[in-house]
């Protein structure tokens, strides 16, 4: 009778043993690297969360505070007189001017700081993302903001005007950052900065015609804030910013050559801040649908027939308007 050799059982079963603890705590350190490079990831994703919307806070306040400040401080008003197309032109510079140029520019420094903590920005991934299209909102809102303030004939209409402007600042920074990528949410964002951008056109468009200043002057402000405003509808219609800059100098020029002929018919500011209005908006729409590689005879032919409506309407309605 052969007796079993209990020591060899042992030794294989030790074997065995060791051999499953080895694997479970390989298991068990590759599930705990796993979550710990989760947990940062998450972090990390937190913290740029919470920075991005630190910056907006941080960015708001001090525009605000910039247009409270603007009340306060009297810059010295300056007159350029030159010499342009064989007549003179005075241009003054009064502290509105000054105020609305220099929160302009805060307005795009702030605009740079919130994008520029965006994950598809900050990590620099390909293809990199122009960020100059971004700051044209914010700067339309400030030099709005600054003009409508300085005519606001109570400091209670003035606080109640800053704190809109904040508002409107601050929605306008949560958009631009949610358009950076398509993800959930753009279209709702997108919807918002068109509305701004729109009200934005009509509203500058509206100061600078009411003024009646010299053609040379207010169809290069209406050329320079058409294509301000239309770079920014339009840089989400394509990935190409060039291509967006370059419709958008198109919509510019078009818009600064019709001021120059609007100057010479005699309609209230309101009116011409509409027809203004009316073929900004008809000429994005067909940069947009080019852009999209959508344009035909059907589309134009819709275009025009909104056309022929808005400008009966305008007719009709329009204050002071006469063929």
């Amino acid at each position: 009778m052969r007796i079993p050799d209990t020591s060899t059982d042992v030794r294989a079963a030790l074997g065995r043993w060791t051999s499953a603890a080895e694997q479970a705590l390989q298991l068990g350190v590759a599930w705990a690297e796993a979550v710990w490079i989760r947990w940062r990831v998450r972090a990390r994703q937190g913290q740029r969360t919470g920075d991005y919307r630190d910056r907006i806070s941080v960015a708001t306040w001090l525009l605000v505070l910039g247009l409270g400040a603007s009340l306060l401080i009297q810059f010295p008003s300056i007159t350029i007189s030159f010499w342009a197309l064989g007549s003179p032109i005075s241009l003054p510079l009064t502290d509105t001017i000054w105020a609305s140029i220099f929160l302009a520019v805060m307005a795009a420094a702030g605009t740079e700081s919130v994008i520029q903590v965006h994950p598809r920005v900050a990590e620099r991934r390909r293809p990199r993302i122009a960020t100059w299209p971004f700051w044209a909102l914010p700067m339309a809102i400030m030099v709005i903001s600054a003009v409508l303030l300085s005519v606001a004939p109570t400091p209670f209409l003035q606080v109640l005007g800053l704190m809109l402007s904040g508002l409107l600042l601050g929605v306008a920074f949560f958009a631009l950052y949610a358009t950076v990528e398509r993800r959930p949410g753009f279209r709702r964002a997108r919807i918002v900065l068109d509305a701004l951008a729109y009200g934005a056109a009509l509203l500058l468009f509206l100061f600078v015609y009411q003024t009646r200043t010299r053609s040379l002057l207010s169809g290069t402000l209406v050329a320079m804030t058409a294509m301000l405003l239309a770079i920014e509808i339009l840089r989400t219609t394509s990935d190409r910013p060039d291509a967006a800059l370059r419709y958008g100098g198109i919509i510019g020029l078009i818009l600064g050559q019709v001021t120059w002929a609007l100057n010479y018919w005699l309609l209230p500011g309101l009116t011409g801040s509409l027809l203004l209005l009316l073929i900004f908006y008809l000429l994005v729409g067909i940069a947009q649908q080019d852009m999209l590689d959508r344009l035909n005879r059907r589309v134009l032919l819709e275009f025009g027939l909104f056309a022929a409506i808005a400008l009966v309407l305008i007719i009709l309605v329009g204050p002071g308007f006469s063929l």
